[in-house]
């Protein structure tokens, strides 16, 4: 008798610890979910509402909409369904395109909608995610898009998240001619604090080729191109920069120039650019969206911006040149260019925006610029048109105050 009393009790203790722990399985997903979000809402230029919530003990559903908050006729649909285990849950579902109250799949395409799948620790709130496209080929009167599919991951945290994607070849065609992308590849990383205050972001992306070709002209083959770029926003500055790079570009079957720009862009007051952000997000929410508004709408949201904006300026923002490239075989150039530029931001709350157009107000803003560039093996031509002598091979440009000069010869104002 006794004996058979420990072993319901051990039955029960263990049937419910397993119970309570599914709950606190199902309850903590809930909880991430919500948080994670809320999360990348704050950070990003987007909204997330969550809606058709069933919540279970092993089993929940509901879906996930995303919408720009700049443009709120455009949103994605994921609808999904979660598995709850002891240690984590696991997600699935479609994905769909919601445009002006149409889904891209169900209503436009005749092509199989997007999959996706992901899993999320209960106790570390760790997630992965995949997303993948299926191959396509689509045809509408005169115009085809032929499409080999692709995918995206997605791993990490709520406040520390890693992006991988690959999409293979398409192809776009219409009755003047076609545009051809080779693969992309692209990884991303965005990392931010508890308060989302402070975020820093990588990216890059490679793209195999890129081929238009239209009727009764030569075809354009861009090869090799790649961007990797980073933005920093800490307590004091926001920091941005990157690498642009070209293979080779070609023009029917000759190659016609290589190239590459790296550049950064630093001192613009951290501050100022989280307020200005607030500030967007309160003129546009609900709103029309930005892109959309006529020329008397956007000069009375610049000047109700005024403020925000020009604190950018405070700081003495400075853009920095690390080297732009260039080679062409075919144009005899193997040039460089490097140097900085720095506006001075002493007293930046005294400008405007206003009558820009205006000689005398861009004066006032050109007579800020600063800065200094070497340009190493100037093509012939830059010498010709600047009228210096044919053997010079090298140029130094001063900029003192808005007015520049080359190799000391004074130039006409830039603006």
């Amino acid at each position: 008798m006794r004996k058979g009393l420990v072993a319901v009790t051990a039955v029960v203790l263990v049937g419910g610890g397993y119970l309570a722990a599914q709950v606190y399985s199902s309850e903590r997903f809930d909880d991430e979910l919500a948080r994670g979000l809320k999360s990348l809402e704050e950070s990003e230029d987007v909204t997330f509402e969550r809606k058709n919530i069933e919540q279970g003990w092993f089993t929940s559903s509901g879906e996930i909409l995303l919408t720009l908050k700049r443009d709120e006729r455009f949103s994605l649909s994921f609808p999904y369904t979660a598995n709850h285990g002891l240690t984590s849950t696991r997600l699935s579902g479609e994905m769909e395109v919601v445009a002006d109250d149409q889904t891209l799949f169900a209503d436009k395409l005749e092509a199989a909608p997007p999959r996706w799948h992901a899993e999320i620790e209960t106790l570390s709130g760790d997630f992965t995610g995949r997303l993948d496209f299926s191959a396509m080929d689509i045809q509408d009167a005169d115009d085809r898009l032929i499409s080999q599919g692709g995918f995206f991951t997605v791993k990490g945290q709520p406040n520390d998240v890693h992006l991988d994607g690959e999409i293979a070849p398409l192809e776009f065609r219409d009755e003047e001619g076609s545009l051809k992308l080779g693969r992309l590849t692209l990884t991303s990383r965005y990392q931010q604090d508890e308060t989302g205050q402070e975020r820093d972001q990588q990216a890059n992306f490679a793209l195999d080729s890129l081929t238009m070709a239209r009727d009764y002209n030569p075809t354009v083959e861009l090869v090799d191109l790649s961007y990797q770029g980073d933005l920093s926003l800490g307590a004091e500055e926001l920091q941005l920069g990157g690498t642009f790079k070209l293979g080779e570009a070609r023009v029917g079957d000759e190659p016609l120039l290589s190239g590459e720009l790296a550049f950064s862009l630093s001192q613009i007051n951290a501050d100022a650019v989280r307020t200005l952000e607030t500030a967007l997000d309160d003129e546009t929410a609900g709103g029309t969206p930005i892109e959309e508004l006529n020329d008397a709408e956007f000069s009375a949201l610049l000047e109700r911006l005024e403020p925000q904006l020009l604190a950018l300026f405070v700081d003495s923002p400075t853009l920095t040149l690390d080297h732009l490239a260039v080679k062409s075989d075919m144009l005899s150039m193997d040039t460089e260019l490097s140097g900085e530029l720095t506006f001075d931001g002493e007293g930046a709350e005294n400008l405007s925006f206003e009558d820009l157009d205006q000689p005398k107000q861009r004066l006032r803003w050109v007579r800020r610029l600063n800065g200094q560039f070497d340009w190493q093996d100037v093509p012939p031509m830059a010498v010709m048109q600047l009228g210096l002598p044919m053997t010079t091979e090298r140029l130094n440009i001063l900029i003192e105050n808005g007015r520049p000069s080359v190799n000391g010869r004074p130039l006409p104002p830039l603006l």
